[in-house]
């Protein structure tokens, strides 16, 4: 009797599929491991180098690098006026009577350091060719001093956001306490980003040209000037083009839990907590992975 044979694939026996499916998580848990270590290793230069980027641009002036502190809080203070008396935009309402300009800046600032910190990290390495021709120098300390010094005027403008509204109208919500949590998430997030696109940034010169373009883009399809429930339009296959933007723009799931702990005062979107939780983490570990694939390279490419 001929028996024929059977050339498909044998399907993996289970404990085997099991580490297979266990091996992504615990390289990913190494990689973090060994980001972590070069953090506490490099912490001294980091600090100073992070110090450096905030205060080169005002090298010279009377106030020197206090102006880091002022300038987002003047900011902060000609958007209030602006958008409380001047464009009064419409607000979606919550339990705390909170205005657009708090609606508007819990999202904005956000934003503003996330893309800020991308743009800024794609030429942080080439801007320093002299460092990366120096074979002790740790290039990873690059991009995350970029990313440090980035959120800074964010930092500045959440306190002015929270004074605002407690001293207008007297309260916050108890979701403020969330806000370090949401900051973690995001140094993580823009901290993968950052080394990805600084090290990609060595060999393809025209990235933070396209990059800035698709940012331009972004910020509207972004639920910043404006609220998921406040934005209609008459057409109904518009509002679906609408409706999908704002669903798949990865940003939002960074903006959407800002606007909830600082504005809503309750967790409107928690996928989007929960989604933030975990691209952060595999971010930061492919930006890390990206960054030490590439950093060998770094030399013969300035």
């Amino acid at each position: 009797m001929e028996t024929t044979r059977d050339n498909s694939t044998p399907a993996p026996p289970p404990a085997a599929l099991w580490r297979t499916l266990a091996r992504q998580p615990l390289a990913t848990a190494h990689v973090l491991r060994d980001l972590w270590r070069d953090v506490v290793r490099y912490r001294q230069l980091l600090v100073e180098m992070t110090w450096r980027e905030l205060a080169d641009p005002f090298a010279g002036s009377m106030l020197g690098v206090t102006w880091s502190v002022l300038h987002p809080l003047l900011m902060m203070a000609v958007y209030a006026a602006v958008f409380s008396i001047i464009f009064r935009g419409q607000s979606e309402e919550n339990i705390h009577g909170f205005d657009f300009t708090v609606q508007m800046m819990s999202a904005y600032l956000p934003w503003m350091a996330f893309s800020h910190g991308v743009l800024s990290g794609c030429s942080v390495v080439r801007n320093k060719a002299n460092l990366v021709k120096q074979v002790v120098f740790p290039l990873e300390v690059l991009p995350l001093k970029t990313v440090l010094a980035c959120l800074l005027p964010q930092v500045v403008g959440t306190a002015f956001v929270f004074f605002y509204s407690l001293i207008r109208f007297g309260a916050v919500p108890w979701t403020w306490t969330l806000w370090p949590l949401l900051l973690l998430f995001e140094v993580m997030l823009l901290g993968g980003v950052v080394m990805a696109v600084s090290a990609i940034g060595v060999y393809l010169r025209d990235l933070r040209d396209v990059l800035q373009v698709l940012f331009m883009i972004l910020f509207y399809a972004t639920p910043i000037l404006y609220t998921e429930n406040t934005l209609h339009h008459g057409n109904p296959n518009v509002q679906r083009i609408i409706d999908g933007l704002l669903t798949f723009n990865p940003v939002s799931v960074l903006v959407r839990p800002f606007r909830d702990a600082c504005y809503f005062g309750e967790i409107r979107y928690p996928w989007a907590w929960a989604l933030l939780a975990v691209i952060s983490v595999l971010t930061l570990a492919f930006g890390y992975r990206v960054f030490r694939k590439l950093k060998p390279y770094f030399g013969n490419a300035l």
